[in-house]
């Protein structure tokens, strides 16, 4: 089965998983990723795989500091580390708070100083951040973007949600529910610096308005994924504008919007957010939030990994790659939870 898979005979594979004779590189390395992937580790290749010695060392950047929406998708990175250690890759991390360019520039050069092949990156969409992404290709170094996409750069692929089509989902779901004539929206977003951000933003307004529904968008805050921001400028706003009855969360901060909602004493604003987190389980149970939408954080980790593995051994030509869209999965107070 291996052989065939690898398109060679069973000598050339046989010569390969016991270190025997000499079969080109990149055909060995074939074998062994073919042979990691079909099962053949650790029993019958495990100790062909262990002998490799070239070592692919990819970076990943992402603002998780403060936001426990990317514990998901560092699980997905540790199970892809495990099941590709083998292989040579070694995984190094950088994480940041927030969304400030400067701090996003000079975490990918260091990623690029500390001799990554491939990058792994969790951004923001400036054209600063996209000259730098550009600055690695022409290193040779691959870039993967991951959770969220920049535009007009050279990268590999796209990993993570199809945020236009979440945003679409939210405004389908919210014309279901509402019984007001018009709805008042506040919105409140991490970063309007965030590619995935935004197209929340746009699906959802392009979609009330081809349902025909009556809205306002009454305000954008901007909390940067923090909780204690996001309470403080939503119970303002809401104290200042008693004629809001939608809050649409894009980012995190779902917590401190959700304290904010509670203090008010009203039952009628209806509140949407994303990603089925800890700290947002027992505000949908409470009909706090109507209902959230998830991305399979785990999923956009792991594939981010893979995929960059793929590129630098060359077992998937680059030119193969397309993006890759994580399922959009609705939660209510029905189904959330584990």
């Amino acid at each position: 089965t291996l052989a065939k898979a690898a398109g060679v005979s069973r000598g050339t594979v046989d010569r390969v998983l016991h270190n025997r004779g000499s079969v080109k590189k990149e055909l060995a390395l074939k074998i062994k990723t073919l042979a990691k992937e079909l099962g053949y580790v650790p029993n019958r290749a495990g100790r062909a795989l262990s002998g490799i010695r070239d070592r692919f060392k990819i970076g990943v950047l992402l603002p998780s500091v403060g936001n426990i929406f990317f514990e998901g998708v560092i699980e997905g990175i540790e199970k892809a580390c495990s099941e590709y250690e083998e292989l040579g890759v070694d995984v190094i991390y950088k994480k940041v708070q927030g969304y400030e360019e400067k701090t996003h520039l000079e975490a990918i050069d260091e990623l690029k100083q500390m001799g990554c092949s491939a990058l792994c990156l969790a951004t923001i969409d400036t054209e600063l951040v996209a000259q730098k992404i550009n600055e690695c290709e022409l290193l040779g170094i691959k870039v993967i973007l991951l959770n969220s996409d920049v535009k007009n750069c050279k990268r590999v692929c796209y990993v993570g949600s199809d945020y236009q089509k979440a945003g679409k989902t939210c405004a389908g779901l919210l014309s279901l529910i509402s019984k007001f004539d018009k709805l008042n929206i506040l919105v409140v977003t991490g970063s309007s610096l965030m590619h995935g951000h935004r197209k929340r933003i746009e699906g959802f307004i392009e979609e009330l308005k081809n349902l025909n529904v009556d809205f306002e968008i009454c305000g954008q805050i901007e909390s940067n994924d923090s909780d204690i921001q996001a309470q403080i400028q939503t119970s303002k706003y809401l104290n200042e504008h008693k004629e809001v009855n939608c809050v649409y969360v894009t980012g995190a901060g779902v917590q401190g919007v959700g304290a904010s909602i509670i203090a008010t004493g009203r039952d009628d604003i209806i509140g949407i957010a994303f990603d089925d987190i800890y700290t947002t389980v027992e505000m949908v149970r409470a009909g706090i939030y109507k209902f959230v939408i998830c991305q399979q954080p785990d999923r956009q980790g792991y594939h981010a990994i893979k995929r960059a593995y793929q590129v630098l051994s060359g077992t998937v030509a680059e030119s193969v790659f397309t993006d890759f869209y994580t399922d959009t999965i609705i939660k209510i107070a029905s189904n959330i939870g584990k």
